[in-house]
């Protein structure tokens, strides 16, 4: 039942390691005339020090911020921005020290340039306002996790938690989460650049 490994939009990023390459030299990516990013201008999420550390860990390259995580069966997903992408990574909960290594993550670019799309079919663009840009991938035991990153928010939706999961809210003021059918959402940002107005919050 587990959907193919899908690409759509910016490239799938399955660990720290190729958010590396992703980036320039110096773990910075280009920027539209250097205009600063809306969603990086939010305020950090209140997190363990060993959160942190671990989201930061090798070969991940510069500070991610934190904007939100939710725990979904047994998992923190992790929502964040860094060196211009939004980033999803997974931690197992609960987290007893600094991982070693940065954890599995899915990131896609700030939709600058022509690096976008913005035909507001299905997920994100029924989630996000204006220019987005997506990725996606498997990530067991969950089925199929995407990411949409746009100038003012992101979301994340999560396949595969059951009919009873739910993504309950540990952190990150702006973070808001919802069941969408058998799947679960996950947004971060400006609540006016966010479409889609959950039934109810956890």
């Amino acid at each position: 039942m587990g959907r193919p490994l899908r690409l759509a939009g910016a490239a799938v990023l399955l660990a720290a390691a190729a958010l590396v390459t992703a980036c320039n030299g110096d773990g910075t990516t280009p920027s539209e005339a250097g205009a600063p990013w809306a969603l990086d201008g939010l305020a950090a999420a209140l997190v363990a020090p060993s959160v942190q550390a671990s989201v930061d860990a090798p070969p991940a390259k510069g500070t991610a911020k934190i904007l939100g995580i939710a725990e979904v069966e047994g998992t923190d997903v992790v929502l964040a921005v860094r060196n211009d992408i939004c980033e999803v990574a997974f931690l197992a909960a609960p987290l007893t020290g600094a991982a070693a290594t940065a954890p599995i993550s899915v990131g896609a670019q700030r939709p600058t340039g022509s690096v976008y799309s913005d035909s507001h079919q299905g997920f994100p663009g029924n989630v996000l306002t204006g220019k987005y840009t997506q990725a996606s991938a498997q990530f067991p035991p969950l089925r199929f996790v995407a990411v949409g990153c746009s100038e003012k928010a992101m979301a994340v939706r999560v396949e595969g938690a059951g009919a009873s999961g739910e993504a309950r809210k540990k952190a990150g003021d702006s973070l808001r989460t919802w069941r969408d059918g058998q799947d679960l959402v996950m947004t971060v940002g400006n609540p006016e650049a966010i479409h889609r107005v959950p039934a109810s919050t956890s």
